[in-house]
């Protein structure tokens, strides 16, 4: 050992991690810190935290906000907004803090993504007969002109914007145009 070594062994030590809590999968992550950003930590809003921390060579052990606590323990915080957790170790030499800070971000943007639901115009009252048959329907939809032997979604998004039907099944508009080119 050297001196230095010597002279801080009764300096209080703090580890923690922080993990991230997933409850609809009921999981927890492992939160890790970047490099140029250590003790800080991001979640999601609604997201809920979970730390763990392990403190050696104190008499006194606090968090701030939670109060004194055990050496070894876990305790589970849900915060709303950015915030700092403190964890601070005292012996009758030192007063040793580690700061924590998490920042929680908006709800994830593919969470706000709207898709436009097509709508559905028929010119014609349908009448079922028998349950076994499917009438025919008269979607009054004019030939595109698509110049390759297979229509690509440009070409089908461009047919439909000049008609004002929808695409309520995919696979019978491709096959319509599929009919309608080998007629041609």
């Amino acid at each position: 050992m050297d001196f230095e070594t010597l002279e801080n062994s009764n300096e209080p030590i703090i580890s923690y991690s922080v993990y991230t809590v997933d409850t609809i999968l009921n999981q927890r992550f492992l939160n890790y810190a970047h490099n140029h950003f250590p003790h800080h930590f991001g979640i999601l809003k609604h997201q809920q935290i979970e730390l763990d921390w392990n403190v050696l060579n104190a008499d006194f052990i606090s968090i701030e906000g939670v109060g004194l606590v055990k050496a070894v323990g876990r305790k589970t915080f849900y915060p709303t907004a950015n915030t700092k957790y403190i964890i601070r170790a005292k012996n009758k030499e030192y007063d040793i803090q580690q700061e924590i800070f998490i920042r929680v971000f908006p709800v994830h943007v593919a969470d706000n993504l709207v898709a436009k639901i097509p709508s559905l115009k028929f010119n014609s009252e349908l009448e079922i007969s028998k349950i076994n048959e499917i009438p025919k329907v008269d979607l009054n939809i004019s030939t595109p002109t698509i110049n390759t032997s297979k229509p690509n979604l440009i070409s089908l998004n461009d047919a439909m914007k000049t008609h004002e039907k929808s695409a309520f099944s995919f696979a019978k508009l491709i096959s319509y145009f599929k009919t309608k080119k080998s007629n041609s």
